[in-house]
């Protein structure tokens, strides 16, 4: 496990990120920079970079990121600072940093393959809808997750 301000590992993206200079064009031209300044993808690599790890996974902004890959495109030095980002979740998660919220959906998906149970209420609703009915069993990805250790990755 990685402590203190040690450089990131694991992902390859912790590679790429050391090319970025804070030249901050992922920055502006960041949708969600453009709707909430606070928001700094720029930010959250130069921390990664010299090793502030618990700053940036406990930093509920993290999630703001929608993975548009924006940041991507426009960075000269192909730091990829998206990629950086997912990285920066997934260790996030791996940490027990992850919002509440996402952790909920999460185990709803791995346990049944979807966010919500189908059932006859919602099939009429469909059928009201013009919409073809969907099977009230576990979908396939349940079914696929319930391969993983997933879910009880995400017990604990």
């Amino acid at each position: 496990m990685q402590q203190g301000t040690a450089p990131l590992t694991g992902w390859p993206a912790f590679n790429t990120m050391r090319a970025c200079y804070q030249c901050a064009k992922c920055t502006s031209g960041c949708p969600v920079a453009t709707l909430d300044p606070e928001y700094n993808p720029r930010r959250f690599l130069r921390l990664a970079a010299i090793g502030e790890k618990e700053a940036v996974l406990k930093d509920e902004k993290l999630w703001y990121c929608l993975a548009c890959f924006t940041c991507q495109e426009r960075c000269p030095e192909e730091a990829r600072p998206a990629e950086v980002l997912l990285a920066l979740k997934n260790l996030a998660c791996e940490r027990g940093f992850a919002p509440e919220a996402l952790l909920a959906a999460a185990r709803l998906v791995a346990a049944d393959g979807r966010l919500y149970n189908i059932d006859e209420f919602h099939n009429e609703y469909r059928e009201d809808e013009g919409l073809p009915a969907l099977d009230e069993e576990t979908g396939i990805l349940g079914k696929l997750l319930a391969l993983t250790s997933l879910q009880g990755r995400l017990e604990g």
